[in-house]
């Protein structure tokens, strides 16, 4: 019988690497998913708040049988878990276009690529026509820098 597998010796999984045309031929689709979004993000702001009324009101009594609440906020508690699913959902979808989902409320979604050599992230927003900046994998949107400012880019 064969012993553990060292996974130190596994080379990194590979990374779909994404060109500037690349990427902007999904804006539109990215657009999409997250107009779809818009709504489930909503419902669950005002789920979470209708929960943490329940809770701050009856306290560790919400989820007891003597709460006259209690099927209320196992109600919302359902819709939220459904909330999140569909959020979910979407989410893999941008994953499996080869995005990466940073930030939903603003639509941040960074894709690899290779700029000068080194591994990095072309990073879009929501609303922007099209890819036009790009960070590290360290840095973060607090990173970002025009496209044409980065060397290779």
């Amino acid at each position: 019988m064969a012993g553990p597998v060292d996974l130190d010796v596994l080379p990194d999984p590979p990374v779909r690497l994404f060109t500037r045309d690349k990427a902007d031929a999904l804006v539109p689709v990215l657009e999409a998913i997250l107009l779809r979004m818009d709504p489930t993000l909503t419902r669950i702001r005002e789920l979470r708040d209708l929960m943490e009324d329940q809770e701050a009101y009856w306290g560790s009594a919400v989820q007891e049988p003597i709460n006259p609440d209690r099927d209320t906020y196992g109600q919302l508690l359902a819709d939220l878990t459904s909330a999140r699913a569909s959020l979910v959902e979407d989410t893999d979808a941008i994953r499996d276009l080869g995005g990466q989902l940073k930030d939903a409320d603003q639509g941040l979604v960074d894709f690899y690529a290779r700029i000068d050599g080194q591994l990095a992230y072309l990073c879009w927003r929501r609303g922007e026509p099209r890819v036009a900046h790009w960070h590290t994998l360290e840095a973060g949107f607090a990173g970002r820098r025009a496209l044409s400012d980065g060397p290779g880019a």
